[in-house]
């Protein structure tokens, strides 16, 4: 498939990616502005990471409403809701710049963090219903590459633009993009197939707790992404550590091989896909790539440093599109929202508690031997997560045949 074929030939794909694009530089653009911001009138590095984490705690307080929210509501209202939720953040965020109060800055932390936990779990929900089901592991790469780009770009342009233009223009630029994007949201057509999820009755985000104990496959998904999330939560805090007594392009370099070879990843996962079609074996395989990543991490050698995070970087760039896909394809349409959502909710968290517990780590045992611990605790877990999923298979299997 011509990717770049089959995002323009699909009016609904692009609007989603685009929304995507624009999004995920929102959020760049205002990560970067509201450290600026802080440093300009907060003294304390305690209140400046309270503000910084406030908005994603509370976008994971509110997580369950919003993935009943869309699992009831057409994707356009959530998308519409969403783009309001932007507009009223970035319009917060100008009034702070301009009088100075940090009580403006946290409306838009939270605007942002709550418009997040709304609009990651419904592009999710949109994607299966708007490609087909064999491009749907190539349009997850290509959305996980937009993530990416914009990750390694964002924060670069966000920077390059604060030394030529005062704050408030980074974020009149992000309100005149969110304006053009509510608009452009309109023009979404969400095919019918969804539209018959949207239901009247009352639906609680506790239904799927049984639908995911009940599915093997789908508790799979969820303990397997544990696994690089451990790694990505320290991300910073391991490039940090590596730039000591180095130059300084040392640490530009590992962010631009990681995200580098994620985009490369993203390339033949489809093909990777075709040809073995054993989802949860190649999950795990690129598990024991990230595996072998932290183990070389304990290394001294700065090439085997870098070759490392390349390996990372490849590996998370083949996982993450095949867990999205797998997901989208084995977890029921009519709980799409309040499931990605409680991933979401579970994602967060995680990476929350893992950086604490990575930087006391860190403190204590030294950067070489917490790689070697996580390289430790991720073959663990992947060998324990094969053996899980043999017997479960095997046990399927003497159930059918007794049946």
């Amino acid at each position: 498939m011509n990717s770049l074929k089959t995002i323009v030939q699909n009016k609904n794909l692009s609007i989603v990616l685009g929304s995507q694009l624009v999004f995920q530089l929102g959020i760049w653009f205002g990560t970067i502005g509201n450290l600026q911001f802080l440093q300009t009138h907060v003294e304390s590095h305690f209140f400046q990471a309270f503000f910084l984490v406030i908005g994603g705690i509370i976008g994971v307080i509110i997580g369950p409403y919003a993935g009943r929210y869309i699992d009831v509501t057409s994707k356009v209202k959530v998308l519409k809701l969403v783009g309001v939720m932007r507009i009223v953040s970035v319009i917060a965020m100008l009034i702070a710049i301009y009088t100075g109060s940090i009580y403006w800055m946290i409306i838009y932390s939270i605007g942002i963090g709550c418009s997040a936990s709304f609009f990651n779990p419904t592009i999710q929900t949109i994607l299966p219903s708007i490609v087909d089901k064999e491009d749907l592991i190539t349009v997850n790469a290509i959305n996980i590459n937009i993530i990416t780009l914009s990750r390694i770009f964002g924060a670069v342009l966000a920077g390059l633009l604060l030394t030529v233009a005062p704050l408030y223009v980074l974020f009149l630029i992000a309100l005149i993009a969110y304006l053009t994007l509510y608009f452009i949201n309109i023009l979404l057509i969400v095919p019918e197939v969804l539209q018959q999820n949207v239901k009247k009755t009352k639906t609680k985000f506790k239904d799927i707790f049984p639908i995911i104990l009940r599915d093997h496959s789908i508790k799979i998904v969820l303990v397997v992404s544990i696994i690089p999330l451990i790694f990505i939560s320290g991300f910073n805090l391991f490039v940090i550590e590596v730039g000591k007594g180095q130059p300084g392009f040392i640490m530009g370099i590992l962010y631009f091989v990681e995200g580098t070879s994620i985009l490369v990843a993203g390339l033949f996962i489809k093909k990777v896909i075709t040809r073995y079609k054993k989802h949860v074996l190649i999950l795990l395989f690129a598990c024991c790539l990230m595996g072998i990543a932290q183990l070389l991490l304990s290394l001294t050698s700065i090439y085997i440093t870098v070759l490392a995070f390349g390996l990372f970087g490849l590996a998370y760039g083949m996982f993450n599109p095949l867990l999205y896909t797998y997901s989208q394809q084995k977890v029921p349409s009519d709980i799409h929202g309040r499931f990605f959502s409680f991933k979401t909710m579970i994602d967060r968290t995680i990476m929350q508690l893992c950086l604490v517990v990575i930087g006391f780590l860190l403190d204590q045992i030294g950067y070489k031997s917490l790689m070697m611990l996580l390289g430790l605790c991720t073959f663990t877990l992947v060998f324990s997560i094969f053996i899980d999923s043999k017997r479960s298979r095997n046990k399927n299997k003497n159930e059918f045949y007794q049946g």
